[in-house]
């Protein structure tokens, strides 16, 4: 028997038999399906998806990064700090003394490139200093055996300096740094400031009136 499109209906019997034999499954139309499976809440989907536990590790290493320590300071030096390390030690509070770099705001360097060599760049700062430039050589870095013009904290004033080199037939050349500077604090190990009342404070820091307190993320201090 022909078919529409000029099949025959033998051979489409055929060759649903064949999909049957090698075991392909029969279509299932939509309404045969269970309406319960169909309208399966969203909740139940999301029950079903396993939830990985982060490792031991994972969990150590961000209540590590949690944790806070106090500080106190700045001080004059490190002798001083350490005097307070003893005064906290004598109340079984463990501390240690820490240099910390804080952020000092761009600084704007003016300078001469480097000469190929450092008596090249010595003869060139003897001739500056001869005619009143002040400066000197970079003893290392990217611009090693370069003569450094001067540094500035504000950009108006490396302009200024850029000029009257100019002015004196010289090439100058401006890089913008970033600086920083060093503070000397005390920080008490982790949890050791709850061994503290503000009244043992008051002892401690008596004739230390000028000291901060401040919490900060803790330094590898030993806890």
């Amino acid at each position: 028997m022909l078919l529409p499109n000029g099949g025959v209906a033998g051979a489409a019997s055929h060759a649903e038999a064949e999909f049957e034999l090698k075991g392909v499954p029969p279509l299932l139309l939509l309404t045969e399906v269970d309406i319960e499976q169909r309208t399966a809440p969203a909740e139940r989907l999301i029950s079903e998806i396993p939830v990985l536990p982060s490792s031991e590790g994972e969990r150590r290493s961000e209540e590590k990064e949690k944790k806070l320590c106090e500080i106190l300071g700045p001080f004059d030096g490190e002798p001083s700090a350490q005097e307070m390390v003893e005064r906290l030690r004598a109340l079984d509070v463990h501390s240690e003394v820490r240099t910390l770099q804080l952020p000092a705001g761009p600084g704007y360097w003016v300078y001469l490139e480097p000469e190929p060599n450092r008596k090249a760049a010595l003869r060139k700062l003897a001739e500056l200093q001869s005619r009143g430039v002040d400066s000197y050589v970079i003893p290392k870095g990217e611009i090693e055996n370069g003569i450094s013009l001067g540094m500035f904290s504000k950009k108006s004033l490396a302009d200024s300096r850029m000029a009257e080199a100019e002015r004196m037939g010289l090439s100058p050349r401006m890089q913008t740094i970033e600086r920083t500077y060093r503070e000397v604090w005390v920080m008490l190990n982790h949890q050791e400031d709850e061994k503290m009342s503000e009244i043992s404070w008051s002892r401690v820091l008596e004739d230390k009136k000028m000291l901060q307190r401040r919490e900060n993320f803790c330094l590898d201090v030993a806890s």
